[in-house]
């Protein structure tokens, strides 16, 4: 016996949750190298401006600063050496897990709609995730020329230890930028794993569009949509005019990267009992029961 809409929805409503766990874990181990390789180099300069400097003299001389300065430039290359390259490849690995992630939850509720479980698939990551973790190494390599821009006498000297700090701060940007990476790949990635499922089920199954709980204006506005694989949601749809409207159309999530918004394949005539379920996702986008 197929189960309800209500039940379907709620499922699928559980399912950005498995994603965000799956993000924030492959993330921290992303990250975790880097951040600690920052970290080294950052005790190791701290060090060495106090011995640079003394209470009476807050700032190092001309040529203690000149080497401090080098011995930064040569402990910031250690750190991001490589770092990009590893990113890279933790994201892949996500995003291959996030895919067949997708693919075990739709199927799933494909068989909860149907009664018959889907045929199995091998899961792409798509383009947009294979995008993301290609972009990793120069997004990483782009924050480390940043901190080193900002690595001079010029700003040492004005700045003092403050300087020496914005630096390293500077440097860390590079943990956030691997982090938003690793969640436009994760999420787009098991879109795809969807996508992959409803191909294999035949040419008319339909990708249901699912928001998470206390999903922005934008990504609300397309909740209970649906489309052909291959064909695309609209663009500049939001639930709040005065809010962000992404202008491109998009295949599927993520709309953004904070979105955490997943498909589901989806067929009118699967029978579930109850509201139809596109209206019902839409009836929980805009905070109805």
């Amino acid at each position: 016996m197929a189960a309800s809409s209500t039940t379907i929805a709620a499922t699928a409503q559980q399912h950005p949750t498995a994603l965000r766990r799956l993000e924030a874990q492959a993330a921290a181990a992303a990250v975790q190298p880097l951040a600690e390789a920052l970290a080294q180099a950052q005790a190791a300069a701290t060090r060495r401006w106090l011995h640079s400097t003394s209470p009476a003299q807050t700032a190092p001389t001309d040529g203690a600063l000149a080497m401090l300065i080098a011995a930064v430039r040569t402990e910031l290359a250690a750190a991001f050496r490589g770092q990009g390259t590893q990113a890279q490849r933790a994201i892949q690995r996500a995003a291959y897990t996030a895919a067949q992630l997708g693919a075990r939850q739709a199927g799933s509720l494909v068989a909860d709609m149907t009664g018959t479980r889907p045929p199995n698939v091998q899961p792409f990551i798509g383009p947009d995730a294979k995008a993301a973790a290609d972009s990793a190494p120069a997004a990483v390599e782009e924050e480390h020329q940043h901190a080193l821009a900002l690595l001079t006498t010029a700003s040492l000297t004005a700045l003092g230890f403050s300087g020496l700090l914005a630096v390293f701060n500077r440097a860390r940007r590079a943990i956030g930028r691997i982090t938003r990476t690793m969640a436009v790949a994760v999420t787009s990635a098991a879109a795809w794993g969807v996508t992959a499922i409803a191909r294999a089920i035949g040419p008319t199954v339909r990708l249901l569009w699912v928001t998470e709980p206390g999903a922005c204006p934008a990504c609300a506005a397309y909740a209970g949509r649906s489309i052909l694989p291959g064909q695309k949601f609209p663009a500049r749809l939001s639930l709040d005019p005065r809010r962000t409207r992404f202008p491109t159309a998009i295949s599927g999530p993520p709309r953004h990267p904070h979105c955490r918004c997943s498909l589901v394949p989806y067929l009118p005539e699967w029978h579930t009992g109850g509201t139809p379920l596109p209206a019902l996702l839409r009836r929980h986008a805009r905070g109805g029961r």
